[in-house]
């Protein structure tokens, strides 16, 4: 590839890490998105070409249009005439594999949890000098603002977004799997061909090594009901992150049986944020992470045991993820208000908001209140999914909703952040306008000292955090 390469909706996280790998190997970059942003602004300081009128990009020349999911029928008349003029267009997960196709690629998928196990095995690779390619779906300081860059090493790390079943075309040898849950049926419509798309991802017909957390219910359920569907090969290995008891299941001895040798059982246990494990050789490791929270200790496993598939020994990996750098809105630190500590959290998934809840509530130990202001992502996710939301954002000690953030979606009737009210405990729970201002002024209200304030959702719910931290006291 010589480019230049239009990126359309360069804006979004996905589509800006792969066009940070584009300026990476010096390839022209165009790109288009309506709104303008720091992820735009830097990537213009990076020499790329950004148009908010798509209208206006000159298609004369472009070797390769990537899109993503997200651009939608309102573009089609862009389309038709890039398919006129013969331009390949290539969704953004096969422009990766162009990028990586010379390297061996190792991939994390999960309805919950990739971004933090992705950046856990990147940093370990990339600390121990492996020079890896990284591809993340969040803003971390390993990558400098980028979300993604190119490494001249043996690896590609990158995410493996189910959302819209493209990652079935990764073709990575090594295959990371956390969890898998009730997310995304607005794509798959069921629960079966949810699961039946994961047990694909993790089945190999050649050489190479999976690693699941096997504790997982969704997992567990897999393994169980479809032990027989799972394709492997005489170069397959299977690492199961598991605690002892389960190695006594029904589910896990048909498992054995079928796979015998390349079956590789990881146990282990948790007590007081500390996770001791051991497979293979490598006996009881304790695993301690920075950031509280059951769920970071379990993908920390997972990233450790994928990075022990890569060459990197459980020892070296351990003492790296003691130091593990974390990802931007994942239980991130605002700042300080009147004594109350103002964070953020991209959770937007109900076994999400109850794990941060749950981590969060662990940590005050009753010194102060959790204070949750949530944004309701997507309109098809808090139909589907209404229940269980106010199920887990009920844990919080006082709940304030703001109106649903809709991620370009058109509104569905009867749905809102009011329809939350129902399952709800009207004292601890109240909703906003969604004016910043006038918002403020209820929040603050319900602030004091020693509490935790956290801003909770995928949408721009963190900004209501920043502008409590302008209004200092």
């Amino acid at each position: 590839m010589k480019g230049p390469i239009l990126f359309l909706g360069i804006g979004g996280s996905g589509m800006s890490s792969l066009a940070h790998m584009a300026l990476d190997l010096k390839l022209p970059v165009i790109g288009y998105d309506q709104k303008n942003s720091s992820i735009t602004e830097y990537l213009k300081e990076r020499g790329a070409l950004i148009q908010n009128d798509i209208s206006s990009i000159p298609l004369v020349g472009i070797e390769i249009v990537v899109y993503s999911s997200a651009i939608n029928d309102k573009h089609k008349q862009v389309f038709d005439e890039i398919k006129s003029k013969n331009i390949p267009l290539k969704h953004r997960s096969e422009f990766m594999h162009l990028l990586v196709s010379n390297q061996r690629s190792i991939s994390v998928a999960g309805s919950h949890g990739k971004t933090s196990t992705t950046t856990m095995v990147s940093q370990i690779l990339t600390e121990v000098g492996m020079d890896p390619t990284i591809m993340i779906g969040g803003d971390t300081s390993l990558l400098e603002k980028r979300g993604g860059k190119m490494g001249g090493g043996e690896f590609a790390v990158y995410e493996s977004d189910e959302s819209d079943g493209t990652f079935l075309k990764h073709k990575a040898s090594i295959r990371l799997l956390t969890n898998i849950d009730n997310d995304h049926l607005d794509y798959y419509k069921t629960r079966e061909k949810l699961e039946d798309a994961f047990l694909e991802y993790i089945s190999f017909k050649t050489e190479g090594d999976v690693v699941l957390f096997a504790s997982d219910t969704g997992i567990k359920e897999v393994l169980q009901n479809k032990t027989k569907e799972i394709i492997s090969s005489p170069q397959f290995r299977l690492f199961l992150c598991l605690e002892d008891k389960d190695t006594k299941s029904e589910w896990y001895r048909n498992l054995e049986t079928k796979l015998g040798n390349h079956l590789i059982p990881v146990i282990y246990q948790i007590k007081e944020e500390i996770l001791n494990f051991s497979f293979l050789e490598f006996k009881n490791i304790n695993l301690h992470l920075p950031y509280p929270g059951v769920h970071y200790l379990t993908n920390g496993l997972v990233a450790l045991v994928g990075s022990y598939a890569a060459g990197v020994t459980p020892k070296i990996s351990n003492e790296i993820l003691f130091r593990y750098i974390g990802v931007k809105r994942r239980q991130e630190v605002l700042g300080l208000w009147n004594g109350v500590i103002v964070m953020d959290d991209y959770g937007h998934h109900p076994t999400e908001i109850s794990m941060v809840i749950r981590s969060l509530k662990n940590k005050l130990k009753s010194k102060g209140k959790l204070v949750v202001l949530f944004q309701p992502h997507r309109y098809t996710r808090t139909q589907l999914l209404l229940k269980e939301l106010a199920e887990s954002l009920s844990l919080a000690d006082s709940l304030l909703i703001l109106p649903i953030y809709s991620a370009g979606e058109s509104p569905i009737l009867g749905i809102s952040h009011e329809s939350f009210l129902p399952f709800l405990d009207h004292q601890n729970t109240e909703l906003l306008k969604g004016e910043m201002d006038l918002d403020l002024l209820v929040i603050k209200n319900k602030l004091q000292k020693g509490d935790i304030f956290l801003c909770l959702g995928a949408g721009n719910v963190r900004d209501w955090g920043l502008r409590l931290l302008e209004n200092q006291p």
